[in-house]
């Protein structure tokens, strides 16, 4: 019996002794991140019977049956670290020394020095990697961000949204391409030249009546009284010329542009030419004002003129005429060309190009080059080519008109010794959804044609702008390049808009004399139409603008140019560009382009998805972490270093994505604190402390008694 009792009091002491090494190992550990506590489980020893059955079981003593661990959900811990992380609900992180996984509530990651996802013992967390939708793929592995980086993208649009000032003054610029003004009051023209400089709509009305009302006597001899007057309207921003004179008073806008009788401030005055009368002959109308009448201008004036400057680096144009090849050098002068039209009347080959304009060079480069390959012999029609320019659009058309020659005409534009592509808007690589082919056109009997793609960049004066804002935007190699948005105010309501960069940021960019920079439109640029109330009516011309960037990009990078919904297109017209009377002003201006960037931070969500942060300001999912789950996560084996291993015990592993099937989700910038608390550990440790002294009080009442049989020998 007291053997019996002997032995019981050691294995007390012994469970005991558990007891307390497993409450030490809690309290030591109970700042430990991710850790769980164990508690210890007794079993009862049955050695013998004093009789058989139930009623006289002795027991011997007590054993350790186990230790489980209490997984149990602790509080989080708030860090400054984006990559401290905790699971918020059940599963485990996954982590790996390249050939075993292991697994860990304790999410202290930090990326090493090759870029590898790792916890403090440096193994390395598992999860996916995704596409740019952050869907993912494959098997899990090592979330390494080392080869990561941002590539550049290219602007594909721009969108502004400002406020024009409704009660800003037209300014209108006077140059030597636009200071001529012709008008006949009988058989005399009378050249009326205008100082150059910039006027307002008043001041322009009131120096020209000035100056025909001068020059009528000394230039021509011919007396035009004062009662032949200009006025201009600030409400409808047209100018009107009155007519009490005594006599009928033409204004000739169809004279031929470079010739004494041009009148190049047509288009400032808003002046058109009207059809033709005759067809065959060519002629067209002037606008004829009757004695007692008055002349309201067609439409606003045109603050801009488009001049186009050749040299020897753009000037030569390849084209191929059944089987026979020609060169065609439009000349090279110092003063750039016009886009004027002497007569516009008519269908597009029939339309006369000013003698100083852009077409008529073209079309003089391109039948001087077919005219005589040995001096005698007209190898075809010297007269098979005429161009059209769209003004609106700014684009070239090359019309063959000749039904005398049958073969194909190919122009080669992609030929590296064709130089004029992009002075007038031409290109081989462009073909959109195989509807417009610009290599080649046929004239088998009738009339072929090709079109410019693209609007060519013209020379830009922004002195009448009234208001301009700029951006960089980016090209196809990452390289940012700045453009101004210039606005200039046509009349009441009106604006023109206009993209303008610096020469040196465009491939075909030609400088000033000096080599400085020159201001040059890219597009066409457009017109912007506004409400009474100051919304955005209407937007006409080409906002999607091709862009031939310097440095070696990707030519005819199209931006679109957003100004907002107008009206007319069923917006409010008030979520981008106003008209309101108040000081011009940019209150917003996005592009969708950057360049290349370096991973500069991460963002963990709380589905597990790392998303990168680029010094470039773009985010991009780059992985997404796996969550392991258990059926019994108490079988896991801890393998110390805070981590656990798989067991028979555990079941098979099943991993995941973070709040799928029961898994938790991520928390970022937070650690989960250990689960133990020192007050219980404190209460069962003391409970530990009284059993074990108590069992070996047992211990020593056991020996007493086995000393009093000892000595009943004595």
């Amino acid at each position: 019996m007291a053997l019996t009792s002997l032995y019981a009091g050691i294995s007390g002491l012994n469970v005991n002794s558990d007891a307390i090494s497993l409450i030490g190992n809690n309290i030591a550990n109970s700042n430990t991140i991710g850790f769980k506590s164990g508690r210890i489980q007794f079993k009862d020893i049955v050695s013998s019977s004093l009789g058989g059955g139930t009623a006289g079981q002795i027991g011997r003593g007590v054993t350790t049956g186990g230790i489980s661990t209490l997984f149990t959900q602790s509080s989080f811990e708030t860090t400054t670290r984006g990559t401290d992380l905790a699971i918020d609900g059940d599963g485990f992180f996954i982590v790996a020394d390249g050939g075993s996984n292991f697994y860990t509530r304790a999410g202290d990651f930090i990326f090493d020095k090759d870029g590898l996802l790792v916890n403090s013992s440096n193994l390395a967390v598992q999860g996916w990697k995704v596409d740019e939708d952050g869907q993912t793929s494959g098997d899990i592995g090592d979330i390494n961000v080392s080869d990561v980086s941002s590539s550049s993208k290219a602007t594909n649009e721009i969108s502004l949204g400002a406020n024009l000032d409704s009660s800003a003054e037209t300014k209108l610029v006077l140059n030597d391409y636009n200071n001529r003004f012709v008008l006949n009051a009988g058989t005399t023209d009378i050249v009326v030249t205008l100082i150059n400089g910039t006027y307002t709509g008043e001041t322009l009305a009131n120096e020209l009546q000035a100056k025909i009302q001068e020059d009528a006597v000394f230039l021509a001899d011919v007396s035009i009284p004062t009662d032949f007057i200009v006025t201009y309207s600030k409400v409808t921003g047209k100018f009107t010329f009155t007519n009490s004179s005594g006599t009928d008073i033409t204004l000739n806008v169809s004279a031929d542009a470079g010739s004494d009788s041009d009148m190049s401030m047509r288009e400032l005055l808003g002046l058109q030419i009207k059809d033709r009368t005759d067809p065959v002959d060519g002629t067209v109308d002037n606008i004829s004002i009757i004695d007692g009448t008055n002349f309201i201008s067609d439409v606003l004036p045109r603050l801009s003129d488009k001049l186009f400057y050749v040299n020897t680096n753009n000037n030569t144009i390849i084209f191929n005429v059944g089987g026979t090849e020609y060169q065609a050098n439009i000349a090279v002068q110092a003063d750039p060309y016009t886009s004027l039209f002497a007569s516009d009347g008519g269908t597009p080959a029939t339309r006369v190009p000013a003698a100083d304009s852009m077409a008529a060079s073209l079309v003089a480069a391109l039948n001087g080059a077919t005219e005589t390959s040995d001096g005698t012999t007209l190898l075809v029609d010297p007269a098979m080519f005429s161009v059209d320019y769209d003004d609106e659009l700014g684009t070239f058309t090359i019309i063959a008109d000749s039904a005398t020659v049958t073969d194909d005409i190919r122009f080669k534009w992609e030929d590296e010794r064709t130089s004029a592509e992009q002075l007038l808007g031409f290109s081989s690589e462009y073909d959109p959804n195989n509807t417009k082919t610009v290599t080649s056109f046929s004239i088998t009997g009738s009339a072929g044609s090709v079109e410019s793609v693209f609007a060519p960049n013209t020379v830009f004066d922004p002195t009448a702008a009234t208001y301009s804002t700029a951006m960089n935007v980016y090209d196809t190699l990452g390289s940012p390049h700045t453009v101004t948005v210039y606005f200039k105010k046509q009349g009441s309501n009106q604006w023109e808009w206009h993209a303008v960069m610096n020469s040196s940021s465009l491939d075909n960019g030609i400088p000033n004399d000096d080599g400085s920079d020159r201001l040059m439109e890219v597009g066409s640029g457009g017109i912007l139409q506004f409400n009474p109330n100051g919304s955005l009516k209407n937007e006409s011309g080409h906002n999607d603008v091709y862009f031939n960037f310097a440095g070696g990009a990707t030519l005819m990078q199209e931006i679109d140019v957003n100004f907002g919904d107008s009206t007319t297109e069923g917006g409010s017209g008030l979520d981008g560009t106003t008209q309101y009377a108040d000081s011009s002003a940019t209150f917003s201006q996005t592009q969708d382009g950057f360049p290349a960037g370096s991973l500069s931070g991460v963002n963990i969500g709380n589905d597990g998805l790392i998303s990168g942060i680029f010094s470039n300001g773009e985010i991009k999912a780059l992985a997404r972490l796996a969550l392991a789950m258990f059926n019994s996560p108490w079988g896991l084996e801890k393998k110390g270093d805070n981590v656990w291993a798989e067991t028979i015990k555990s079941g098979n592993v099943s991993v995941g994505l973070p709040g799928t099937a029961g898994r938790g989700t991520i928390a970022s910038n937070s650690l989960e604190q250990s689960n133990v608390d020192i007050a219980t550990e404190f209460v069962k440790m003391i409970a530990a402390q009284r059993a074990f002294q108590a069992n070996a009080k047992m211990i020593t009442t056991s020996d007493e008694l086995l000393n009093e049989v000892v000595n009943l020998k004595r």
